[in-house]
């Protein structure tokens, strides 16, 4: 199926393809690729990329507006190798968007978003809607080192009060973002916490939040095949939910209570218990 930045999409399941724009480094070995259209979805949401006669993988959406999707992708194996030598002008094809995205906070709520690595992206998405819903918002960004920060520039120059932190100290407060977020939860009142990033980390994020009764959405990264609930790859441990439909973003208490596996293994290609 062909699509045009002004159409609507009617079928998600069924491939059709896109332009890429433009291509810029967002940090070391971080691309985001522009490509030519507007699918309306929701912070949160995911879509399926492919490249035909290698492979089709998932990937956040990093900003979805103005006739313009956004996939900021870390160069990880074989189907980013191949996807990291194409230029602006030529066509991906692409289905989507898939999931459930992150909900919408209250007018004059305090909102935290919490991103390690790579997760920042899809957060800064979602800390627009925020905004735009009347809600301040806090964002708290970490990764190992300065070179592999993402999306500060844009955090702070969406108004984002910015926290940053690496491990090497080599940018912002030495240590980790649950540390930042730990003291946050204690000096202020926070109505909403929402994470995106390694699963270790949210479920630290998610135990916080639940320590303070606080409400918590995590992003939860399980193997996808179909992206609509139909080939059971990526459910998780205990309830069985597919991450495709019922997730990617899920209740953090929600997790932490139903899904023995979250922040502790998932599932690989072949099936295989993979610890995080």
């Amino acid at each position: 199926m062909q699509a045009n930045s002004s159409t609507e999409i009617m079928y998600t399941d069924i491939p059709f393809a896109v332009t890429i724009k433009d291509i810029f480094d967002s940090a070391e070995s971080v691309k985001t690729f522009i490509l030519d259209i507007d699918l309306n979805s929701k912070p949160g949401q995911f879509v399926m990329l492919w490249l035909p006669g290698i492979d089709e993988k998932p990937f956040s959406i990093a900003r979805d507006e103005n006739g313009e999707l956004w996939l900021t992708i870390c160069a990880v194996g074989n189907f980013t190798e191949k996807l990291f030598m194409k230029k602006p002008g030529d066509k991906l094809g692409l289905r989507g968007p898939f999931g459930k995205g992150y909900r919408t906070a209250q007018k004059s709520d305090r909102v935290v978003l919490v991103g390690g690595g790579y997760g920042m992206a899809p957060l800064h998405n979602c800390g627009t809607m925020q905004q735009t819903a009347g809600a301040e918002v806090i964002a708290i960004t970490g990764a190992r080192s300065e070179k592999n920060v993402l999306f500060v520039k844009e955090c702070e120059t969406s108004g984002f009060r910015t926290f940053v932190t690496t491990d090497d100290g080599t940018l912002g407060e030495t240590g980790f973002v649950t540390t930042v977020l730990k003291r946050l939860l204690t000096e202020e009142k926070i109505n909403l916490v929402q994470t995106c990033g390694p699963e270790k980390m949210m479920r630290a994020v998610a135990e916080l939040c639940g320590e303070k009764n606080v409400a918590c959405e995590v992003s939860i990264e399980r193997y996808m095949k179909c992206g609509f609930g139909v080939c059971g790859q990526c459910v998780v441990e205990g309830t069985g939910e597919c991450m495709c439909v019922e997730g990617p973003v899920v209740d953090g208490a929600h997790a932490l209570k139903n899904f023995p596996d979250f922040g502790i293994s998932h599932r690989g290609a072949e099936g295989q218990k993979v610890l995080w």
